[in-house]
């Protein structure tokens, strides 16, 4: 396998260690010394998810973690994984997931 370009990695640690905060691309492009345009490009070609995709995928996987893990409402998740609101976020996961967060908690509890 090919190793990605270690200006795409350091991005992507950027954008994983705080997933809950709203990293504009421009001001990740600029931390790894590229033009936004560039980024979006290089990182589209490193991971074939553009940059929002890639974060959306993080928070996702963030929220998945506290739905399954801790006692927190659906709101305070919502908050916490990065969503601007808890409508947003149960749409989100239904689009990722195809069901609703409280499905994916449900789900959960029967498992476990």
């Amino acid at each position: 396998m090919l190793e990605m370009d270690r200006r795409i990695e350091a991005a992507i640690d950027l954008m994983s260690h705080e997933p809950g905060r709203n990293l504009p691309v421009r001001e990740i492009a600029s931390k790894v010394r590229l033009s936004s345009w560039r980024f979006i490009h290089l990182f589209k070609a490193e991971t074939t998810f553009t940059p929002k995709q890639y974060m959306v995928r993080i928070r996702m996987r963030r929220a998945e973690h506290l739905l399954q893990n801790s006692f927190l409402s659906i709101k305070e998740i919502a908050a916490e994984a990065g969503f601007a609101d808890p409508s947003h976020f149960s749409r989100e996961c239904k689009r990722h997931w195809g069901v609703s967060p409280s499905q994916i908690r449900e789900r959960r509890r029967r498992a476990g």
